[in-house]
């Protein structure tokens, strides 16, 4: 193999979008190489952990084809540090690829193709197309919602439902995040569970992106990347059931304003509980934080525009400024019915993407 010429910034964006599913640390030392596959124009890269697999491809000028594995992270770290408006030459020699620039080489240990491990696959997939800016918004909105605990595996992941729109929720048992958009999906319903981190590589989309869901694995192609990952095999929640059906209470808020004096008053929450009290009554919303192991305490008044009885209700501040901070949008609008029951945030304002963000609240005495 042997690739005289690509630029390095090409490079590095390639090496970004297939590093994620590089393991940390492996039992199986090929799993911490990137496939590098030079043919015709194309030099393709692959990396997987057996769960995920991530292909991204960049033009280079090929002078002999050619199949070899590089250490991932090395490889990636050098390329980095690479002048990226520059361009490099790969060679291989023996068992090394040597990494050539004007002013100096680098040469790093290689293994045989051959050693790499089979690729999941995502076979007859129902496919839906998204445009880069919705996948984002897809990826921002919700994946942060989704649990890390380990014994919850399904709640580790996204829940994508396929159908005349496109719907995506993660939750982790205290808060809940959805999006759903219309697509005009022709084929029948399917719902599948993708883990958090995947959905997450959504926020990198540069173009339109074609999302697949199989029986036991999902697909996310973009403009020369492709993605297939290992579906969650679990039961999903049943999220709906939690939505409040109707609510009486309805404050207005801008967001802004609202996740600034929240992440102020924060500051002085508990460190266990870090409850903060919201007092609405009149246009008023009081927010409350009083620490009761150490007497501190912070109270800050907003202007909203609030319908309904008076109501004070407490929550995890992190819980709420998450939710504000993952919401694109300049007003909120907070739905409830009573202190002990959840509390619907959405944009203020119509659009044909629908969000919404559910918060559990706490008891405050």
């Amino acid at each position: 193999m042997h690739i005289a010429h690509t630029t390095i910034s090409d490079l590095v964006t390639a090496l970004g979008h297939v590093i994620p599913a590089v393991p940390p640390k492996s039992t199986l030392f090929v799993l911490e190489h990137i496939l590098l596959d030079a043919d015709g124009d194309m030099l393709e890269l692959t990396a997987t952990d057996t769960e995920l697999a991530i292909t991204a491809k960049l033009a280079a000028h090929i002078t002999s084809s050619g199949k070899v594995l590089v250490p991932a992270r090395k490889f990636y770290d050098i390329a980095r540090a690479l002048p990226d408006d520059a361009s490099c030459e790969l060679a291989l020699s023996d068992s090394f690829i040597v990494i050539k620039t004007a002013s100096g080489h680098y040469r790093l240990p290689t293994l045989d193709a051959g050693e790499f491990p089979e690729l999941p696959r995502a076979e007859h997939a129902q496919t839906v197309r998204v445009s880069a800016s919705d996948a984002q918004l897809i990826a921002t909105s919700v994946a942060y919602a989704a649990t890390t605990e380990q014994y919850r595996p399904a709640m580790t992941g996204v829940k994508f439902e396929i159908g005349p729109e496109f719907v995506a929720v993660a939750t982790d048992g205290y808060r809940l995040a959805t999006v759903s958009m219309p697509v005009g999906s022709s084929g029948s319903q399917i719902e599948a569970i993708v883990p958090a981190r995947v959905v997450e590589l959504l926020a990198k989309a540069e173009s339109d992106v074609t999302i697949g869901l199989g029986k036991t694995h999902a697909l996310i192609e973009s403009d020369g990347q492709r993605i297939v990952t290992r579906l969650i095999d679990e039961a999903y929640p049943q999220w709906r059931n939690v939505l409040p059906s109707s609510s009486d209470k309805f404050a207005t808020l801008d967001r802004q304003v609202l996740l600034k004096a929240l992440r102020r008053v924060a500051l002085l929450a508990s460190n266990t509980s870090q409850l903060v009290r919201f007092r609405f009554d009149g246009t008023n919303l009081v927010l409350i934080v009083t620490d009761a192991d150490t007497g501190a305490h912070a109270e800050e008044a907003l202007e909203c525009e609030y319908t309904g009885d008076p109501i004070e209700i407490g929550f995890n501040s992190k819980y709420i400024i998450e939710a504000l901070a993952h919401l694109p949008s300049q007003r909120v609008t907070m739905a409830m019915t009573a202190p002990s029951r959840a509390a619907l945030i959405t944009p203020a304002e119509q659009t044909p993407v629908s969000i919404a963000k559910l918060v559990m609240p706490m008891r405050i005495g």
